[in-house]
């Protein structure tokens, strides 16, 4: 007994796992098989208003019996993901497209002064 409360609860841990991780109409059918948001709350020793008691002792305890209440941060995304997402972008490929050209028309030869890359510019003088 913690603090006059049973040592066990009235809801498993994997029952409670599986409550929070249904979602949408699911949950809410889920939810009233467990006899609502207050059943739950009575099996848990807490209230939907008031949280838990605060006591070290007892949260101590729930963190025994439920483990912690955090959720493990996601696994970095590695360098060449990071680039792949980069190349999906829009204006990138464009980018990308534009300099294979630019680097296409650079290797291609000038016959005379009139042709090449500053060509426009001769012609617009």
């Amino acid at each position: 007994s913690v603090h006059g409360r049973p040592a066990q609860y009235g809801i498993s841990l994997k029952q409670l796992r599986e409550l929070m991780e249904t979602r949408g109409r699911e949950g809410v059918i889920k939810m009233q098989e467990y006899g609502g948001v207050q059943e739950v709350c009575k099996k848990l020793y807490t209230s939907p208003s008031e949280g838990l008691s605060g006591s070290k002792e007892d949260i101590e305890h729930r963190r025994d019996t439920f483990g912690s209440n955090t959720i493990p941060p996601k696994p970095p995304k590695t360098f060449l993901q990071l680039v792949w997402e980069a190349l999906q972008d829009v204006t990138l490929i464009i980018l990308e497209i534009a300099a294979i050209i630019s680097l296409a028309l650079a290797f291609y030869p000038a016959d005379d002064e009139k042709e090449g890359p500053g060509a426009f510019i001769f012609y617009f003088c």
